[in-house]
């Protein structure tokens, strides 16, 4: 990891001395450039399929949530874990919510998006398989991190009202689109 990315690492002992902007600003660095420009990616992903799921303010709110709770979940359950960068935790959570939500406004496919992703998550703890990804990025992914934020999605979507979602992706395509005709 970058020397300059220390300050903003989750380090369990500076957490536990009172150091707790750790819980947000870990997701704000990396291991390095790939894996800076895979969460970049994948954020801009996410927020460009789901975007019409949700108002821009309830965006940020989820966003910043799952940041704060991936750490903080990770500080309490996986003890082992003394540090941590990148937001792939909380990335997996928003796909998980926002899947979730969906699903419940009847979207099926999003049903079958969360048993893909869970599969890519779940099976590598399963079999024993090790990330292929760790020499690419530069350092060990947190694969705990992907579970505990694929778990807190799930019940974010769960728990979000459904009058505060915008309706399905593909409902709001098919308005946008026939209002262009």
């Amino acid at each position: 990891m970058p020397q300059s990315n220390l300050w903003m690492a989750y380090d369990r002992p500076l957490v536990e001395n009172g150091q707790w902007w750790r819980f947000i600003t870990a997701n704000l660095v990396h291991l390095g450039g790939w894996h800076t420009i895979m969460n970049l990616a994948s954020l801009w992903l996410i927020s460009f399929i789901f975007q019409p799921l949700l108002k821009m303010s309830h965006w940020i709110g989820w966003v910043l949530l799952l940041y704060f709770v991936n750490i903080l979940a990770m500080h309490l359950w996986t003890p082992h874990i003394i540090h941590y960068v990148g937001m792939s935790g909380a990335l997996y959570g928003l796909i998980a919510a926002c899947a979730t939500a969906e699903l419940r406004l009847g979207v099926k496919i999003s049903g079958v998006l969360l048993i893909i992703v869970g599969i890519k998550i779940f099976l590598p703890q399963i079999v024993g398989v090790e990330s292929e990804y760790d020499e690419f990025l530069g350092g060990a992914v947190v694969e705990e991190s992907h579970i505990i934020g694929f778990i807190q999605g799930i019940i974010l979507g769960l728990l979000w009202p459904k009058q505060l979602l915008n309706g399905p992706v593909l409902q709001s395509i098919l308005k946008s689109n026939k209002s262009k005709e």
